[in-house]
């Protein structure tokens, strides 16, 4: 990633909008972003992260702190970061949860957490990526790759964090080191081989309760009993399914003779109720040969259908053709008055038609009259609204110029108010270092009160170890004194004691004399050795614990001495200082604090914000007061046409008529004759017409009916005869005899059908009641009761001996079907264990549960570590002047903790290995900054995925001495050549003459300013 523009507003120390142009410094600069404490270096870098991930870099703070109080209610807190990734430029545009001045009234209105990606295409255009704050720090972690943590230790050195990557955990680094190096396929492959073996071995488990359970199946306790039980069954299975077979068959004999007897019963019972059958249809044959004769009467009556048929129709339409003909000829002779009616009218309404000429011209005029009169009320409207209008912008020109006066004085009391407000506000300071200076001379105060207490304790103290001092230099002296006494006593008795034991004659083992004349005496009580041995052992006690006390006695004297140098030195300066009493200060603090309260109340920032408006206002009323006395003269022009428009159009309007509505009524009048004579004149020429064409077909209509009514009436007399000759021919007497022998054609067909039908059935009556007597013929009724009775007793002795036969198989074949799912367990729980010898080993080794506890991830991340050590470790070395070498620890960790990926440093000058986190804050320094470098330049020539063009160094060069400072600046300098992005925030006044390239950072009592040193 690397950074070309970062705008943010509103945000830590920055009142307005600031604007960073990373490309101003060319390609792969170093930087330095320098500038006071508290100016905002530190929070450049914050913009930043907040920009890509929502947090700040030293996730103290989070995006709602960051607000400029300076910032106007008006400007939106936002930080927009543009930077390049993979040859990609993108935009990210993040806002914070915060309070925004409303768009209407007053007051303020929460704004939540919004952020955007787009990313910029060569064409131009701009393609939405994400557009919420989730949705964009997902996009932006994969971007990237790494997320904010990581981020924070690789990219981002914040302040006070830089020896996080340094000392970081196994855990940690390997998360850190596998999204950098893309190292996740092997991370997978420990899992997929860890759920790999823990499914066969949960499969394995599964297999071994199956075996259980098959067992407990068949209420055996082993595999023995089971082969045993399979070999008793076996024969009792042969011997009941023999025993079953026999009785089944005697069994099915009976069913073949019960069989038989219900055929011979169901033939017996068949002729029974066909005899019964030929009985009814026997009664029924009467019925049938009527049918027979109706049939024969209908089909005879059916051979003169058609002659009467065609008489009766030419009867009917005769009938109709009369009825028709004395209609039309009441129609026609109707037509015909109607007709002479119509002329008549006709003539009538023509002459009067004759007036529309006359009437006509008479309305024209009259319409002209009617426009003059319309266009005369227009203008008088229009001449009314534009002195209205008139009027109307000279009271609004008034009001807007009243207001321009409002408006200016407003204006000109708030300017008045905030350069009252600054002049307080800059007696804000004094305040603050007034109060200041009071608030120090109340820690005097109250520490010299401290010192009265403390100087008393100590006095105390000092009474006390000394008493005790004394008191033991008084026990020792007396131990040494009674000890010495002891061994003198002890000594002289020796002598004596050796005395005793001469005798006259042996010499002497002190002088050798074998005379005594004066030998030594006991005197006093008896010492012995042990007395004097535990007198010097009190002594000794004695002695030490005067020791203890001197110690104790010179340490308190020395506290005392030191105690009264300070009472005294604070005593001198509170006097030089002349500071006042406690009481006095507290009460001047009290009154500071309540002036500081005021003063900081004031928003001088509110005031311009007001001001601002109040001469945005002032310019909107000023113009808009031009613009009303422009519209005011233009509006005086149009009254001015309007008025000559009225005089015209009076002056051309006749006299004869006052107003508009005495042309409206006449007008009305003379178009409604018109209307009337016109639609008169239609009428009657329409209804003409249509009475002529009414007479035309009325007449038409009737000579055809006659000429119909003679043709009909001729059919009828020709189909008269014919029906006549017909029934003399028939064997009916009359034409009332033949209609009562006709059947339709449904009935004929119904009646045939019957007649064949009782045909069919007594043929088939006949043959099978002669069948069945020929076959029964010499035979009695069966006995089938007492056949029942043997098979239901033969049907117990089968159901007995199939149940039987049933147990012994359904045994047989369980114990059976146990011992083949055993055979297969056994089989497939062989191949699991097999199996798991292969990827239960493989998934110990690869998640580190053997050997060195190292996992397959992380003996590959180790490999990765070595090679950035190395990288790193040639710049600690140079940096550290020869002293350091970084190396991976390969010691197993105590316990189940992992490991592998643990730091270790190499010091030139013991010849030993040791920690990381033993380094001086410096020595840490120059260590993560080469371990960040050594990672920076491996990732990159892995290629990853992740690319790590840039690094930020938020402090940590003021640890360094100038000589190694030199080498680091010099280390950095090697990197940016190699194509690197480096930026450093620092103090170190060094830097700021080394380093051309600045972002000096500016503060101000109103927020702070950033300025670009190219």
């Amino acid at each position: 990633m690397r950074p070309i523009q970062l705008t943010l507003q509103a945000f830590g120390p920055f009142a307005t909008q600031q604007i960073i142009d990373f490309s101003q410094f060319g390609h792969a600069p170093l930087f330095l972003i320098n500038g006071p404490t508290g100016a905002g270096k530190s929070s450049i870098l914050d913009a930043i992260c907040y920009a890509l991930y929502g947090e700040t870099t030293g996730s103290e703070r989070s995006g709602d702190q960051m607000r400029c109080d300076y910032a106007p209610n008006s400007l939106l807190t936002e930080v927009q970061f543009i930077f390049e990734l993979n040859q990609r430029r993108f935009m990210i545009t993040r806002s914070p949860d915060q309070e925004v001045a409303k768009q209407r009234g007053e007051g303020t209105t929460k704004k939540n957490h919004a952020a955007s990606l787009v990313e910029r295409l060569d064409s131009g255009e701009e393609k939405l990526i994400a557009h919420r704050p989730t949705p964009v720090s997902k996009a932006m972690l994969q971007l990237i790759g790494l997320d904010v943590k990581q981020f924070r230790q690789v990219m981002v050195i914040p302040q006070g964090k830089f020896r996080e990557l340094l000392i970081a955990n196994s855990k940690e680094r390997e998360q850190i080191f596998g999204q950098l190096f893309q190292t996740q396929i092997y991370a997978q492959i420990e899992r997929e081989l860890l759920e790999r073996a823990s499914d066969i071995r949960k499969r394995k488990e599964q297999f071994d309760h199956q075996i259980k359970g098959a067992l407990d199946v068949t209420s055996l306790s082993s595999e023995e009993a089971l082969q045993a039980e399979i070999l008793t069954i076996q024969p009792l299975v042969q011997q009941s399914e023999q025993a079953y077979q026999t009785s089944q068959k005697q069994l099915e004999a009976l069913k073949q003779q019960w069989n038989e007897a219900q055929e011979l019963q169901k033939q017996f019972s068949q002729q029974t109720q066909l005899e019964i059958e030929k009985t009814a249809m026997l009664a029924q044959q009467p019925e049938i040969e009527a049918l027979r004769k109706r049939l024969q009467q209908a089909q005879k009556a059916a051979r003169l259908d058609l002659p009467y048929q065609q008489h009766c129709e030419a009867q009917r339409q005769l009938d109709l053709a009369k009825q028709a003909q004395v209609a039309k000829q009441q129609a026609f002779s109707l037509a015909e008055k109607q007709l002479e009616e119509a002329t008549l009218a006709y003539q009538q309404a023509a002459k009067s038609a004759e007036q529309v000429e006359p009437l006509s011209q008479q309305r024209y005029q009259l319409e002209g009259i009617g426009k003059k009169f319309a266009a005369l009320e227009e203008q008088k409207k229009l001449h009314h609204k534009a002195k209205q209008q008139y009027v109307a912008a000279q009271k609004s020109i008034e009001q807007v110029q009243l207001k321009v006066q409002t408006l200016e004085t407003q204006l000109h009391v708030q300017r008045e108010q905030l350069d009252t407000v600054y002049q307080r506000k800059g007696r804000l300071e004094a305040k603050l270092l007034t109060q200041a200076q009071v608030n120090d001379h109340i820690a005097l105060r109250r520490k010299q009160s401290a010192f009265v207490q403390q100087k008393q304790e100590k006095t105390e103290q000092f009474n006390l170890v000394e008493s005790g001092y004394q008191a033991a230099q008084t026990d020792a002296k007396l131990a040494r004194r009674q000890a010495d006494h002891l061994e003198l006593c002890w000594h002289t008795n020796q002598a004596a004691e050796l005395a005793q034991r001469l005798n006259d004659g042996e010499a002497c083992p002190v002088c050798g004399s074998q005379t005594h004349p004066n030998i030594a005496q006991f005197s006093g009580d008896v010492v012995t050795k042990e007395q004097v041995r535990q007198a010097r052992d009190g002594q000794k006690k004695a002695e030490a614990s005067e020791v203890e006390w001197l110690k104790q006695y010179q340490q308190v004297k020395s506290e005392l001495s030191y105690f009264e140098k300070e009472w005294q030195q604070l005593a001198e300066l509170i006097a030089d200082k002349q500071i006042a009493d406690l009481t006095v200060l507290q009460e001047q603090d009290k009154q500071l604090t309540q002036e500081i309260e005021q003063l900081s109340q004031l928003n001088p920032q509110q005031l311009e914000v007001k001001i601002t408006q109040l001469e945005q206002e002032l310019r909107t009323t000023q113009a808009q007061a031009e613009q009303q006395k422009s519209a005011l003269e233009h509006l005086k022009q149009l009254e001015i046409e309007a008025h000559t428009q009225v005089t015209s159009l009076q002056a051309e309007i006749s006299s004869d008529f006052t107003h508009v509505d005495q042309v409206r009524e006449q007008y009305s009048a003379v178009h409604q004759q018109i209307q009337t004579l016109q639609q008169a004149e239609q009428l009657a020429r329409t209804h003409l017409t249509q009475m002529q064409t009414q007479y035309s077909a009325a007449q038409s209509s009737l000579i055809g009916t006659n000429e119909q009514c003679t043709r009909w009436t001729k059919a009828w007399q020709r189909t008269l005869q014919e029906w006549q000759v017909a029934l003399s021919q028939s064997p009916f007497d009359s034409q009332e005899h033949y209609l009562q022998a006709r059947i339709d054609d449904a009935s004929i067909s119904t009646i045939e059908g019957d007649i064949r039908q009782f045909e069919h059935r007594w043929s088939t009556l006949q043959g099978k009641l002669e069948s069945l007597q020929q076959t029964l013929a010499n035979k009695q009724p069966p006995q089938s009761a007492e056949i029942q009775a043997r098979i239901d007793l033969q049907e117990s002795e089968v159901s007995a001996k199939l149940k039987t036969f049933t147990q012994h198989r359904s045994r047989l074949d369980s114990l059976q079907q146990v011992s083949e799912k055993l055979v297969r367990l056994y089989e497939q729980n062989a191949a699991l264990e097999k199996e798991y010898q292969i990827y239960g080993t493989l998934s110990d080794i690869a998640n580190g549960r053997t050997g060195a506890k190292v996992s397959l991830h992380r003996f590959v991340l180790g490999v990765l570590l070595e090679d950035v050590l190395l990288q790193a470790s040639q710049r600690l070395q140079r940096m550290s002047k020869g002293r350091y070498w970084l190396k991976r620890k390969e010691e197993r960790a105590k316990g189940n903790a992992g490991s592998g990926l643990d730091l270790m440093v190499e010091d030139a000058y013991t010849g030993k290995w040791r920690d990381v986190a033993t380094l001086s804050g410096g020595e840490s320094f120059m260590a993560a900054l080469s371990l960040a470098l050594g990672l920076s330049d491996v990732v990159q020539s892995y290629s990853g995925g992740i690319r790590l063009e840039t690094l930020f160094i938020d402090e940590g060069f003021g640890s360094l001495d100038p000589e190694s400072l030199d080498l680091a600046i010099q280390t950095l300098i090697d990197l940016q050549q190699g194509g690197r992005c480096i930026g450093i925030i620092s103090h170190v006044a060094e830097l700021k003459e080394q380093i051309a390239l600045r972002l000096d950072v500016e503060t101000s009592v109103r927020g702070s300013n950033i300025k670009l040193i190219v």
